[in-house]
């Protein structure tokens, strides 16, 4: 249900933030080139962890216009492109609920995604999958 996880649009204030991100920590002032430098290699590894996720757990997808969890039964569907995901608005920003581990995993800013939880096992049971992916998680 839409409301077990949001809040208008947004993810409820409970939840915790694990950041997920091509960089292993925040950059920095001193290294904001390195975001002008990803490539679209780099940036792809967040739909393999989409879709590794997708290969262990049911995913939905939130529609926060409609307020609606949409089932989803091929991920595929929902994978941007390089391209498309360059020249989105954060309204159009990717929010996929994971039931099982009542967490949403939230694309952000800065070739980073957020994973939101109430309970800290979900860091450990996704941090494989996040490192499979070829990805880093961290706490704020």
């Amino acid at each position: 249900m839409f409301s077990s996880y949001f809040r208008e649009w947004e993810v409820k204030d409970e939840f915790e933030k694990e950041f997920i991100c091509i960089f292993d920590g925040w950059l920095g002032e001193d290294n904001l080139h390195k975001l002008d430098e990803v490539t679209e290699d780099e940036w792809s590894k967040f739909n393999t962890l989409i879709r590794l996720i997708s290969k262990q757990y049911k995913v939905q997808l939130a529609n926060t216009k409609l307020r609606t969890l949409v089932e989803i039964d091929n991920i595929e569907h929902h994978i941007p492109t390089f391209e498309e995901s360059m020249n989105k608005d954060s309204e159009q920003f990717s929010k996929f609920v994971v039931p099982e581990l009542e967490c949403v995993i939230s694309e952000d800013w800065d070739y980073t995604y957020i994973l939101w939880y109430k309970n800290k096992d979900v860091v450990a049971k996704l941090a494989p999958i996040i490192e499979a992916a070829g990805l880093y998680h961290f706490h704020d």
